[in-house]
This record gives structure tokens, sequence and C-alpha cells, in this order.
């Protein structure tokens, strides 16, 4: 990568096609900080004289380490991103930032000269305002959106095409044996998985759902899953068919109160989803083959309500202008945004991980479809920001140890960057898929 520096400026009284569409004579979208055919074709993104964007795969030349450098183009410029600048928001401070962002006409964020960008935010902690995570009414409307839209079947990138033959063990063949080497990594990514429940039953949490997120307000569908997670990861050999009955009682109740329920707020359509990917781990591995059967019947109600949250984190303002028309733009930096927001990207890897990895110990041969892993998913990886335990903790941590943005399981550059401290309990399983289980431990170790 060529280290240039970024103009952070980029409003303009109307935004025109970029210079590289204009050149080629394609269409482009106009989105800012860059195009989708400038992200794809890695060009230069230029929309005004004098006003240069990123190239796609380019750094920005920033005073903090390699790791704060890396941020912003390791994943964060992909299709299909929220049109949010990127680089317009400098670091995390109390104090209201209105004096430092202004708007475009298109909604996107920019920088008002002299802001200090060394620290990029997640640009998903800009969807809400200062409510409670469980009043999740108000979001980031852009003054002009357009109707939603979806993220295109494109190629998948030569990054993550090189992340995925790296993980050719796992993801191209699955032999029956794989399931009882413990040192393979389906064995320990399956009992990982497995042990999901009782994650949930010790500490009310999960890899993909922190501990925090439903402090302020509990949907009836979470309380359901956490008790009988509790009950499930205590069983005996007495109390099994009890815990049996309640395990039928509690799907059936989740699908019930919600199976075609379209106006489901934000928060519950995120809670239903993981209490349903909650059952079907349950189900799919606990050995029951009436249970199994059930599970895979569940399916695609599972991979429904996903895409309603893919929806959610990448529509998220067209669909808050549906939700909330009306609403003030504002552009808050809270902890529990940004708890809401990381939980929602991590239930999407996770349970499309988790339901790939079944369809691979089905049949390995038919599951080549690659649906969504064909294109970006991002995630944040540090253990220091999602194991914070105060607002004050996680912006002193934003600022002393920038997060690694990972797309799917390319981890090439947090390789190079990273450190074993920097790897918290979905980082681990991911990287054991990618990178092997021993080797995994060895970096978390040495590092």
């Amino acid at each position: 990568m060529q280290d240039n520096t970024v103009i952070a400026s980029m409003s303009a009284p109307r935004q025109k096609n970029c210079s590289s569409c204009v050149r080629a004579k394609r269409r482009c979208d106009r989105r800012t900080p860059v195009c989708s055919r400038c992200v794809e074709k890695k060009l230069p993104c230029n929309y005004a004289k004098g006003k240069t964007v990123l190239r796609y795969g380019q750094r920005q030349n920033l005073d903090l380490s390699n790791r704060a450098s890396m941020l912003p183009f390791r994943g964060l410029i992909a299709p299909g991103l929220t049109d949010v600048d990127y680089f317009g928001i400098g670091p995390m401070e109390v104090q209201s930032r209105n004096d430092e962002l202004t708007e475009t006409r298109q909604g996107s964020l920019v920088l008002e000269d002299g802001v200090d960008s060394d620290i990029p935010i997640d640009p998903l902690l800009d969807i809400m305002d200062n409510a409670e995570i469980a009043n999740l009414q108000q979001w980031l409307v852009p003054v002009e959106s357009g109707p939603l839209t979806q993220t295109s079947d494109s190629s998948v990138e030569e990054e993550l095409m090189s992340a995925y033959q790296k993980m050719s063990g796992i993801c191209h063949h699955v032999e029956p044996w794989d399931l009882y080497d413990t040192k393979s990594p389906l064995y320990y990514v399956i009992n990982r998985v497995k042990g999901f429940t009782a994650d949930i039953a010790t500490r009310s949490a999960a890899p993909f759902l922190h501990r925090r997120l439903y402090r302020g307000h509990t949907p009836q569908c979470i309380f359901s899953c956490f008790t009988t997670a509790s009950l499930y990861a205590n069983q005996t050999t007495e109390t099994k068919p009890m815990v049996m009955r309640a395990l039928q009682q509690a799907v059936q109740e989740l699908l019930d109160a919600e199976t075609g329920r379209a106006a489901a707020k934000l928060v519950e359509k995120l809670a239903r989803a993981q209490a349903l990917f909650l059952y079907q781990v349950i189900r799919l591995f606990d050995g029951d083959i009436l249970l199994r059967s059930q599970a895979e019947n569940d399916l695609p109600l599972l991979q429904a309500w996903l895409e309603d949250l893919l929806k959610i984190r990448e529509n998220i303002g067209s669909l808050a202008e549906l939700e909330n028309e009306g609403a003030q733009i504002q552009v808050p930096v809270e902890w529990e945004h940004w708890i809401f927001a990381e939980s929602l990207r991590r239930t999407i890897v996770m349970a499309y991980a988790v339901v790939k990895v079944y369809e691979l110990m089905k049949h390995s041969d038919d599951a080549k479809d690659p649906g969504i892993w064909g294109r970006a998913q991002c995630w944040t990886l540090s253990r220091h920001l999602w194991e914070a335990d105060s607002t004050y903790e996680f912006q002193r941590m934003w600022r002393e140890k920038p997060p690694f943005i990972i797309n799917n399981f390319s981890f090439d550059e947090f390789l190079k960057h990273g450190r074993g401290e920097d790897v918290d309990e979905f980082a681990e399983i991911l990287l054991s898929v990618y990178l092997g289980v021993d080797e995994t431990k060895e970096f978390i170790s040495a590092r």
C-alpha cells in the first residue's frame, strides 16, 4: 500500500460523478468517500477539483502506530456499507461534536478544517441519538437518502479469496473423523459453538452477545432464551426430559410471537435472531435426531431474520427514515450504541458461519455457494473495547489501543500489526479457523 495524505474535507454544494467514472463512461453511484466502482476497481475517486479522496487500499498518514494507520482501510470502505464518511470523525470526546462536523446534502459526514482525525470512530456509532438503548427510536437520517439498497453479489475480493484458500481444510471438504480430532479446526469450532449455552448460563453473554446489550431493556424472547440455556447447561439425566420440554416450548413461543411480525423494533429484531440462533445451536449439535430435524426446518427462518439484520446494518439511514420520519440528524458517540452495533455485526458473522459449517458437515460437496461470504462482512477486533467496563474505559481504550476492522476472515494485516492481547473470544474462534488451533494459541500467548 502507498501512504498518501487524505484531504478530509469533501463537502460541495452539489455532488457530481467522480472523475474515474466519467473518464471510463461508467455509471457512478456517488457514494462517499469512495464510490462502489472505485472500490471494486481500486481506482482513485475524485469528486471535485482539488478534493482528492483515498484510493481503495491506501492508508492515511497518521501519527499513530501502524495499527491506527491501517484502520479505516482494512474493510471499512467496502461495497454496501452505510454511506458515512469514515474519515470524518475525530477522537472520541465527551463534549458535543457539533462544532467539529458538518453534513453534505447527501447526508455524509465530513470534517471541518483543522479537526484531528487520528482516531477513526466506528461509523455505526452514529446511527442513534442519546436515548437509552431500550428505546431505539432516533436514528441518523441522511438529508437525502434513496430506497433501500442491497449489497451486490460481486465476485469475492482478492483479499477474501486469499483468506478462504488458507481455510481450505475446513471450507472445502469435511471428513467424519475431523469432529474427533482434537487438533482439527472443526473439532475446536463445534465444541466452542456448543459452549455458547454455557456462556449464557454463567455470564449472560456470548462472543457475539455483549453482556450489557440488554441491560436497560430485555425482550421477552431473551429472558426465555437465557432461562432455557441455563437449564440446558445444567441438565442431569433426571432433569433432561423436562429440559427438552422447556426447550421445545421456548422455541414454539418464539416462533408464534415473532414469525411474520414485520413491525418489530430494531433491538427486538436483533434479540429474536440471537435467541433463535442459540436454540439452533442446541438443537443442531445436541446429537438428538428429532431436535436436529426441527432445527433444520427452522433454518430458513433464521436466515430470513439474519437478512433483516443485514438490512439494518447496510441501510441504516434509509431504514431510519422509514421508521421515524422527521427525526433530527444527530451524531452522538455513545458506548451503548457501539455495543448494539458490534453485537449486531458479530451475530451476523457468527450465525452465518455456523450455518455454513453445518452445511459443510452435511454435504460438503454441495455447499459451494459462498452466499454472504462473497462480499465483505466487517466486524471489530478488540478485546479491550469488547471487555470495557465503563464509558470512560471504552473511550480510553479506543484512544490508546485502536481496534482492527476485519473483513470476514481476513486476518493478514492483524497478524502483522496485532498482538495476542487484542484477541477476544469471538476473534479467537475465527482466527483458529483461519490460522489453526495451535497456531492461534501460540500467537495469543507470544504477543
